[in-house]
């Protein structure tokens, strides 16, 4: 399952900021990409971006 949204940072910690304003904390567990599919670091040269994330398959 993909989710769209927003990436954020509070305190050091990523966040995917959905359309309804709820905040999803991100970790290792997510694989991030861009709009195009091009999987992307979570650093804060993103922030503000829109991006995709999957849960990660164990």
């Amino acid at each position: 399952m993909e989710t769209f949204g927003t990436l954020i940072f509070l305190n050091g910690q990523a966040f995917l900021e959905l359309e309804i304003g709820e905040l999803v904390a991100l970790n290792n567990s997510f694989i991030a990409e861009d709009l195009n599919g091009k999987p992307i670091t979570l650093d804060e040269s993103y922030a503000g971006k829109q991006i995709v994330i999957r849960k990660a398959v164990a």
